[in-house]
């Protein structure tokens, strides 16, 4: 039995290697066994490949799930955005904090991060084996054989850290999610998240390239379900940026149940339900509707409002009946996007639904099915939003499974 790992972690990327990092502090044994020819890969792409690391400020509400909510904060208190920079700090990957509250890597390099990671789990002496694909893992008198290629290896924990199908081009291939139906487990369907939308309509195909802050909403069944704020990007094809990819995910599981509209508020800032008009000065009612909202917005969007209000642009504010200065302010403050779908998972950043949390005993994340096999990161049902959430639930989740595999091992040898 000497050469049976304490743990074998099936993915080498940010949770695999956070996972072995913290086994290899905690004196296990330890294999990382990685498909693709070199670990990380979907680290380098983080924060447009600047490594965007942790929140901070991060809570259970960041993150969608269809499961146990509690399961996440019970995860989330295994480490704190500032146990993560001092975690980066130690090993040699300063992280900066920017206003928005995200943490980057001090030097705009997402290798830097990679490197850290590789350094700590080298430290603690895992074994890390590149270009060796899993195919199987099976158990055989309380232990694990995980068949890779030729190659057999034996465990007396696996823990599940392939991720989930986004990024098919990172070696994310929903291997994780056949092996966890192997042991009976249930999959929440995943679907692709952080990702852009496809519009229906080319009515903003022309505002490629311009971005304002907004606040979406989405609606089901005239329901009020979800609120989104921040930065939208006009793209040729639909809609980016921070606000969009927030919402993306909510608006695949929204349109899955009934019928769905998004509204766009232009001006997310104002306090004043409509437009105002009441409180303007009788000179400023002398304006033309593209002379008043070409003061607010660029004068594309202005135009392009004005134009689905059915307005002239020529026309001046006084002259307008109540019912068309209230079409203009539904343009402006509730407009309804057209949205034919979202972006593939080959666009999506992360991936939504996955390895069902309710199987899974709370922070530890083992099988309640299967037991000495865990699973943590992308591979489950727990999504965060823009801004390192899903960064920093790798780390919390991947160091969650190292300190259980401990524990367990100690309470054994007792």
């Amino acid at each position: 039995m000497n050469n049976t790992y304490d743990l074998i972690i099936i993915g080498a990327g940010a949770t695999g290697l956070m996972c072995a990092a913290e086994a290899g502090q905690l004196r296990l044994k330890t294999l990382v066994l990685e498909g693709q020819p070199k670990p990380g890969a979907k680290i380098l792409m983080s924060g447009g490949g600047r490594c965007n690391a942790s929140n901070i400020r991060v809570t259970e509400q960041d993150y969608a799930t269809n499961g146990s909510i509690h399961t996440i904060r019970h995860v989330l208190k295994i480490i704190s955005s500032d146990d993560v920079f001092m975690f980066f700090e130690r090993w040699g990957a300063p992280l900066v904090l920017e206003q928005d509250g995200k943490y980057f890597s001090a030097d705009g390099r997402a290798m830097t991060v990679l490197q850290a990671l590789l350094r700590a789990a080298k430290e603690g002496d895992a074994e890390i084996l590149c270009s060796r694909r899993v195919s199987s893992v099976a158990l055989q008198n309380d232990t694990f054989n995980v068949v890779a290629g030729t190659e057999v290896f034996e465990g007396r924990a696996v823990v599940v850290a392939t991720g989930g199908i986004s990024y098919p081009q990172t070696g994310s291939s929903g291997f994780g999610y056949a092996l966890a139906k192997s042991f009976g487990h249930q999959i929440v369907s995943p679907q692709p998240a952080l990702t852009p939308f496809k519009a229906s309509r080319d009515i903003f195909s022309h505002l490629q390239g311009i971005a304002l802050p907004v606040r979406l909403t989405l609606w089901l069944k005239n329901r009020k379900e979800r609120v989104s704020e921040g930065p939208l990007l006009f793209t040729h094809l639909g809609f980016s940026g921070p606000a969009v990819f927030d919402m993306s995910r909510h608006w695949v599981r929204a349109k899955e149940a009934g019928n769905t509209v998004l509204t766009a508020d232009f001006l997310p800032f104002s306090k004043k339900d409509g437009l105002g008009f009441e409180d303007l000065p009788p000179l400023a009612l002398k304006k033309t509707l593209k002379n008043f909202l070409g003061g607010v917005f660029p004068e594309r969007l202005s135009l392009t409002l004005i134009k689905e209000a059915g307005l002239d642009p020529a026309s001046s504010l006084e002259l307008l009946s109540k019912d068309k200065k209230k079409k203009l302010a539904l343009c402006v403050r509730a407009f309804p996007l057209p949205i034919e779908g979202v972006f593939g998972f080959d666009k999506a950043e992360v991936t939504s639904g996955g390895v069902s949390l309710e199987e899974l005993e709370g922070a530890t994340l083992e099988s309640r099915l299967q037991p000495g096999l865990y699973f943590a990161g992308e591979v489950l049902d727990a999504d965060g939003r823009v801004g390192g959430f899903n960064l920093h639930w790798a780390w919390a989740s991947g160091q969650a499974v190292a300190r259980a595999i401990a524990r367990k091992k100690e309470k054994g040898a007792s």
